[in-house]
């Protein structure tokens, strides 16, 4: 009798100490664990370099794409907590291709190493400032960094279909299977044949962010490129943003809303200021 009591209980006491299942690593574009204060600033950014211009930032897991005039940059980001310093480790890009009018813009080609080192301050998320410098492989000078308050405005594929428009293009977005379907024409009036078609997916319905995959951009003036990912945002003016990565080059682009089937909605619990002119390269 006893014996038989000892294997009924046994598997319970067992399971009782087995460890609690850690949930995955987050890990960044090139594979490195992301600590989880870092995470803490994922969001959209508006700044300033060397206190002139507008900067334009993503910061997701690790990662950043940031777009000013004159440079694209791409590369991680780390916070150490105990002092609350943000390190971003980044290469920064020339633009190969500049459509102001129509806020698109392509960098690649030759890099330069920069690294930004900033205070994060204060320590309510919605309000987080950096604010530091930079060293680059010529060049130095301070930065600003603000973040936007968009990042926890929730996101659905449906705020997004619809017509959206830039400067002799339109991009159509259509949902399809659970997934949205887009194609972007140019319609200049000198044909240029400039088209690229792909999908956006939800990432997190809690968060203002979206998975783009660009399937083909082809005949345009640069980045034609095939099977690029990237992420999609909608910034606190209601249009349209896309971060997309092929190997050296980067693509930023921007659409305001033309017959969208809803408006997103960008208030958030906390009121922000935005410091900065609508985003990048104005």
């Amino acid at each position: 009798m006893l014996r038989a009591l000892i294997f009924i209980l046994l598997p319970l006491f067992t399971a009782g100490c087995l460890p609690e299942e850690k949930t995955d690593d987050i890990v960044n574009d090139q594979g490195q664990t992301v600590a989880d204060p870092t995470l803490r600033l994922n969001g959209l950014w508006n700044g300033e370099v060397d206190q002139a211009g507008a900067l334009r930032a993503l910061i997701y897991n690790g990662n950043v794409f940031a777009f000013d005039e004159n440079i694209a940059y791409y590369g991680t980001i780390a916070l150490d907590s105990s002092t609350d310093t943000a390190t971003l480790t980044m290469d920064g890009f020339g633009y190969s291709t500049s459509e102001s009018d129509a806020n698109q813009y392509v960098a690649g080609g030759s890099s330069e190493s920069y690294v930004f080192t900033g205070l994060v301050f204060p320590t309510a998320k919605a309000d987080d400032t950096i604010v530091g410098e930079y060293e680059a492989d010529t060049t130095a000078g301070g930065f600003t960094l603000g973040n936007d308050g968009t990042w926890d405005v929730n996101s659905s594929l449906s705020a997004l279909k619809g017509k959206w428009t830039a400067t002799n293009y339109e991009l159509y977005l259509t949902e399809v299977n659970g997934v949205l379907s887009f194609r972007e024409v140019s319609v200049a009036a000198t044909p240029t044949g400039c088209t690229s078609y792909g999908t956006i997916t939800l990432i997190n319905k809690e968060q203002n962010l979206y998975g783009v995959q660009l399937t083909e951009r082809k005949n345009c003036a640069g980045f034609n490129v095939t099977n690029a990912p990237g992420y999609a945002t909608v910034d606190s003016f209601g249009d349209l943003e896309f971060f997309i990565r092929k190997d050296e080059e980067l693509l930023y682009s921007r659409y305001s809303a033309s017959s969208a089937s809803s408006t997103t909605d960008t208030t958030t619990d906390s009121t922000t200021t935005d410091t900065t002119t609508e985003t990048t390269t104005e």
